[in-house]
């Protein structure tokens, strides 16, 4: 597996069914991914099944820019894989696929995130402070 991949593992005091609802119940979603000090979630659209399409449509406040995040799913197997193309042509060109393992730990779960075909100069970052930020809304619900 090439390095350059993105590939990070976060643990949770959640069960894996409460986790993978995270990654596509559109309330939940609005409370963690693609959001930032100065962005919002203005608009989540979701066609669960394989080969549906998703978009999650981010305000960048200080400039008032949308970003669209979009993409299908590939695979689905709730609640241990879900595995999507991401498309954010404003942060990185061509195509990504994002992998979404989530098992069932002591405490709770470990989510294993495998994203490919974009360098991980350019996401990341960004998939680390989401995870944390994805810890601390499903710990304060």
């Amino acid at each position: 597996m090439p390095s350059d991949n993105v590939s990070l593992t976060f643990t949770y005091l959640a069960s894996p069914e409460i986790v993978f609802g995270a990654w596509i119940n559109e309330d939940l979603i609005h409370k963690w991914m693609f959001v930032g000090p100065t962005s919002e979630i203005v608009n989540v659209d979701i066609d669960l099944k394989v080969q549906g399409k998703f978009s999650i449509l981010e305000l960048e406040k200080s400039n008032n820019e949308y970003i669209d995040h979009y993409g299908q799913y590939v695979e689905i197997n709730r609640p241990h894989k879900l595995v999507f193309t991401l498309f954010v042509p404003k942060h990185f060109s061509g195509e990504s696929v994002v992998t979404i393992e989530i098992s069932k730990t002591e405490s709770g779960s470990e989510l294993k995130l495998l994203q490919t075909g974009v360098s991980k100069d350019v996401t990341e970052d960004s998939w680390r402070k989401m995870l944390g930020q994805l810890k601390l809304t499903l710990e304060n619900q």
